[in-house]
């Protein structure tokens, strides 16, 4: 599924109000690229309006039923926790390094034993490598990584290696629906 046009403009909107931010000076990306386009997705969602929006667009553009939804945190901290509230899916969260005591877990929230069928969420993806390091993950568990979704795709790269990791990328919007370059 894709989202119709009115609700991918009014998603657009809320990035380029309040998550767009054009810079004189090219700085660095997480990815490594260089951009004038800074692009902060979760202080898009920073209000319960604004959060809930982009959650429920997320569920109609995927339009399947999943089991558990996350991504790497911080980027999908977000995203996971509203999409879990409203569709009654649980959710998790996939640190940056294991736990260092305890389980010595990478996932955190719902315990994923295998089996489960995930939606994968993120803000903004750049070249995807930060989401299919999760997947990878998540995978590890034996959960099936189904589908994968991001408040905004900045690259056709980021598409195509996901699609390649055999995971149905369904990002709500792309670079060219809030006016800028792809990277």
């Amino acid at each position: 599924m894709t989202l119709d046009d009115a609700r991918r403009a009014e998603v657009a909107e809320l990035v380029r109000r309040y998550g767009y931010e054009r810079r004189d000076e090219p700085f660095r990306l997480t990815s490594g690229g260089w951009s004038h386009d800074y692009v902060d997705g979760k202080h898009a969602v920073a209000s319960g309006a604004a959060l809930r929006l982009v959650c429920q667009a997320m569920i109609d553009a995927v339009g399947e039923r999943f089991d558990v939804v996350g991504g790497p945190t911080m980027g999908a901290d977000a995203a996971a926790h509203g999409v879990s509230l409203l569709s009654g899916a649980g959710w998790f969260s996939i640190r940056k390094e294991p736990k260092g005591h305890g389980r010595g877990a990478w996932v955190e929230g719902t315990r994923l034993e295998g089996g489960e069928k995930v939606l994968m969420v993120e803000d903004v993806v750049s070249t995807g490598a930060s989401l299919l390091g999760g997947v990878t993950k998540v995978r590890e568990l034996g959960a099936q990584v189904f589908a994968a979704t991001a408040i905004l795709d900045r690259s056709p790269a980021a598409g195509a290696r996901i699609e390649a990791a055999g995971i149905r990328w369904v990002p709500l919007l792309r670079w060219s629906d809030i006016g800028i370059e792809p990277l």
